[in-house]
């Protein structure tokens, strides 16, 4: 597993072993950036990865130009993989948490902090944490104006039970579910 492009291209990183994170393949991860690239521009923006599992998003995110990344795990095991895949990267570009997601999102809600891009690749088969998570997003306005949600989900999702978000990209990728979603109030 490597960076893909950027200012980091190239660089190698680890993923911890066992069933409690899943990297994405490195062929989705580009699928992904390149879908991003469509609709986002990096430079000087904030990003947060909820389910951080070895960084992979986030650090991809860094390389391209994110100008703060957010990451959290709630494993710990997947944190201290995370804090080695970040070494030699400038510790004021991302801030590490190790919560709960619906915590973190809270402690985001309190601390009125809100983002440009945001990762949603939990490790688990719920769908209902997905639609908990979309709720509390807008709830919270935890997502800048024209802020992009990229989600990779187990199983379709309902479209009817995400409100207030544009789909901008579906993509089905076999056993995975693709989709960029971007806030596009007046």
């Amino acid at each position: 597993m490597q960076v893909i492009s950027g200012k980091y291209g190239g660089r190698k990183l680890i993923a911890l072993e066992g069933m409690n994170t899943r990297p994405t393949s490195a062929r989705v991860k580009e699928d992904m950036f390149n879908i991003l690239n469509n609709y986002f521009i990096w430079d000087n923006k904030t990003s947060l990865d909820l389910f951080g599992g070895s960084g992979a998003l986030s650090i991809e995110g860094i390389s391209r130009g994110i100008k703060h990344a957010y990451i959290n795990d709630h494993y710990h095991p997947a944190m201290e993989i995370i804090k080695q895949n970040l070494k030699g990267i400038d510790k004021t570009s991302y801030t590490l948490y190790e919560k709960d997601y619906a915590d973190l999102l809270e402690i985001f809600k309190l601390k009125n902090i809100s983002v440009d891009l945001i990762y949603l690749d939990p490790p688990f088969p719920k769908i209902e944490y997905y639609y908990d998570f979309f709720n509390k997003i807008s709830q919270y306005n935890i997502l800048n104006n024209w802020g992009i949600i990229l989600t990779e989900a187990p199983e379709l999702l309902n479209l009817d039970q995400i409100s207030g978000l544009t789909l901008l990209k579906y993509k089905d990728l076999k056993n995975k579910h693709l989709y960029v979603f971007r806030l596009e109030r007046e």
